[in-house]
């Protein structure tokens, strides 16, 4: 018998600091880079990783960190020419950039910033070669812009982001089906909040173990 589904309680969880999020080996070198704003070659940085990976979670804790405004481009593309020259007299954190529809609205911001002696961070889940909005312009700023991905992840910082995906859904999750989820999704962001909401919505009340959530995720995948 599948397991009753039930839909799990997720937790909203507040924008991480880089004092309060896992640092290991993994993500050390893309998080140094864009926290050392000052040093970069050109007013904007291209912050880029695979779903999952963190791109969010890292714009906001360097807006935080710099008292930036952190905007979404969907929001972005609903402004005027003039709140966006009022949003360039800061620092400003983009993200989801690949989803913006006009060229025009980042090269103005880009011009914008440059122009105030600000610094810019772009997030994206793909490169700026791949983006559908395109111009000469714009690529010529953006080649020039440092670009920096997230890696894959390391066992540790797995295994940080396992039991932080658990505690929105409040979920405990013992040390031994840790050790089991580490093993069976491997190195692998995009697995990890599906993995937990799918073990909180199907375990119920009942205590979760290696046999459970074995049990259960092959019942998913079946």
């Amino acid at each position: 018998m599948p397991p009753s589904r039930q839909i799990p309680l997720k937790f909203p969880e507040a924008s991480l600091s880089f004092d309060e999020m896992e640092i290991t080996a993994a993500n050390r070198a893309v998080c140094a880079a864009i926290r050392n704003a000052e040093r970069w070659p050109y007013h904007a940085f291209v912050l880029i990783g695979a779903a999952g990976s963190g791109v969010s979670t890292l714009a906001q804790a360097w807006a935080r960190e710099r008292e930036a405004k952190y905007v979404r481009a969907d929001d972005l593309g609903k402004v005027s020419v003039k709140t966006l020259e009022k949003l360039s007299q800061q620092d400003v954190a983009i993200d989801d950039v690949d989803q913006l529809k006009r060229a025009d609205d980042l090269l103005l911001l880009l011009s914008a910033i440059k122009r105030n002696g600000h610094r810019i961070l772009l997030g994206s889940h793909s490169a700026p070669s791949s983006w559908a909005f395109q111009s000469p312009d714009l690529n010529s700023r953006l080649h020039a812009a440092p670009l920096g991905e997230i890696p894959a992840p390391d066992e540790d910082l797995m295994r940080a982001r396992l039991k932080r995906a658990f505690a929105r859904s409040a979920l405990v999750i013992p040390k031994s089906v840790e050790d089991y989820l580490v093993t069976r999704l491997g190195l692998d962001y995009s697995l990890i909040e599906q993995s937990a909401e799918i073990l909180a919505g199907a375990s119920g009340e009942r205590p979760l173990t290696i046999p459970l959530a074995r049990e259960i995720l092959e019942e998913e995948s079946a």
